[in-house]
């Protein structure tokens, strides 16, 4: 009788960053919105060739000439496959059909999109969440997630999300650098790491002396 394959170990590529995590297979970053984007594509890259996208967005989440150059530094050429939701609901039926995909990783890009804007109608968002969890005991899962619209701290989604998913990491960004913090895990790693964009980028530096800065991934530098 053969053994069920166990899903694949999250990696973001940022080793103080995979260090925190552990090793497991469901994990949540939410946080600023452009530190999010930039964890985001590395994660892409890294899970190359094995790899589902759950987009809720049409516009402006993925950005491909950033996707070609952390490719080139890290010598991979990124590949996955993309599907996108429109709605609440569509973004419940991708979920659902994510678990049946022959896809072993899945990214689920701003799930809460479409939540409403204040308290009212929040429990219309349970069966996203109820998705993300059946989702989680069939494929290895990465939620890449906003800040809740009530207050820092946790991720959009409401109680029943935050209680649900096993890792949860807050990320934030600096013109120099990343910062991850820890807001829930099962064992107890190091609370907070700080990387340098160059560490996700897949460069030491941008250049002789030169420290590569928030301004050169976003193309707003002078």
């Amino acid at each position: 009788m053969s053994r069920a394959v166990p899903p694949p170990v999250l990696s973001t590529g940022v080793q103080a960053l995979d260090r925190m995590i552990g090793g497991l297979s469901f994990v949540e970053f939410f946080g600023e919105w452009e530190a999010i984007r930039i964890l985001l594509h590395r994660f892409i890259v890294e899970h190359s060739g094995e790899l589902e996208i759950l987009l809720t967005q049409e516009f402006g989440a993925l950005d491909t000439i950033a996707l070609r150059r952390l490719g080139k530094n890290l010598g991979v050429k990124p590949e996955a496959v993309l599907s996108r939701s429109f709605s609440l609901q569509s973004t419940i039926e991708l979920l659902r059909g994510a678990v049946t995909s022959t896809v072993p990783v899945v990214a689920v890009v701003d799930p809460y999109l479409f939540a409403p804007k204040g308290a009212e109608g929040y429990g219309d968002l349970t069966p996203i969440t109820a998705a993300l969890r059946e989702l989680g005991l069939k494929k290895s899962v990465a939620v890449f997630n906003r800040r809740s619209q009530f207050g820092r701290g946790l991720p959009e989604g409401g109680t029943y999300h935050h209680h649900s998913v096993p890792v949860l990491v807050e990320v934030t960004a600096t013109p120099s650098a990343l910062s991850a913090r820890i807001v829930k895990h099962p064992s107890s790693p190091p609370d907070r790491v700080l990387f340098s964009y160059a560490e996700v980028y897949g460069t030491r530096t941008a250049g002789p002396g030169k420290q590569t800065l928030l301004t050169e991934w976003t193309g707003r530098g002078g």
